[in-house]
């Protein structure tokens, strides 16, 4: 991504401004989060963010909200990894649309981890082979040595553009509280003096790591370190994947303590609701035909 630099001249041609400098003036509102994120000394240090995604009615809806606070980060590389046997055009189109750096991959799901028709999704590993399908990808395009971090993001959650601001502090592994998650208005790590005492939560107690992969980032060279750490795919890992791979690459101890000592909530692990559907041959019967199905 690079900044505006074009030069357009008011209508009477007495002084010259940049675009951006009339987009903060038609819109007030963007001035802190364009000026804090663009002139921050810390976004010369990249963000790998890693985003599965799946085919359905709301996806393309999901993906392009997420887009919309993307554009307020700068130096962010998305890599997209879709559930299916090959990409997708509707989906790669949507993503260059968007004109953010991105890497878009792909493998689908085994039949049998996916959650059966009357089954709740959380009781099938999500997005585990995806995920593992990036870390592949960034071990054979980033050099280990990279100063950059590591952050998992769904693409149905809420993030305020201040998380990529904490992100960036990360050393080592950082942790923040993630809101509505756990059956809780959020969970999150207690922290005394920047280190991580114990864990706010509920459900799944006994994680060793009770944090949602919202709640955390890892430096680039930890995922280099630890080449052959994948997710496991079982489904027997359910609430277990982000303490596998905080064990694996850190201890309670060697945590950092981000989002004002945790104290501040700037991720919400929100789940855009499943609309009903009419199925096509209820439609076909009553005359009605889509006719926009390329957007969708």
């Amino acid at each position: 991504m690079c900044y505006l630099i074009e030069f357009v001249k008011n209508t009477d041609n007495k002084q010259t401004i940049k675009p951006w400098e009339q987009l903060l003036e038609l819109y007030p509102g963007l001035n802190e989060p364009i000026r804090e994120s663009w002139n921050d000394p810390l976004s010369i240090r990249k963000i790998y963010m890693i985003t599965p995604t799946k085919t359905r009615a709301e996806q393309i809806a999901d993906l392009t909200r997420l887009a919309q606070t993307l554009y307020l980060v700068p130096n962010l590389f998305w890599i997209i990894i879709e559930d299916e046997i090959k990409p997708t055009q509707r989906i790669h189109r949507l993503l260059q649309s968007f004109h953010l750096p991105f890497v878009h991959l792909n493998i689908a799901t085994p039949d049998y981890l996916k959650p059966t028709q009357n089954q709740s999704t959380w009781r099938r590993p999500r997005g585990m082979f995806q995920k593992n399908i990036a870390l592949q990808w960034i071990r054979s395009n980033t050099n280990r040595n990279d100063d950059a971090l590591v952050y998992f993001a769904d693409d149905d959650n809420t993030y305020h553009w201040k998380l990529f601001q904490e992100i960036r502090k990360v050393q080592s592994v950082g942790v923040w509280p993630v809101g509505l998650v756990g059956e809780l208005l959020y969970e999150r790590p207690i922290c005394l003096n920047g280190k991580v005492h114990s864990w706010f939560h509920f459900i799944y107690r006994k994680r060793k790591f009770p944090t949602d992969m919202a709640g955390f980032a890892i430096h680039l060279n930890l995922i280099h370190k630890y080449s052959n750490y994948i997710f496991n795919v079982s489904a027997t890992s359910i609430g277990q994947q982000e303490s596998q791979i905080l064990d694996t690459m850190t201890t309670q101890d060697q945590l950092e303590c981000l989002a004002n000592n945790a104290s501040k909530i700037y991720v919400w692990h929100t789940k855009t609701q499943i609309m009903f559907i009419t199925a096509a041959d209820k439609l076909q019967k009553a005359g009605i035909t889509y006719d926009l199905i390329s957007e969708l």
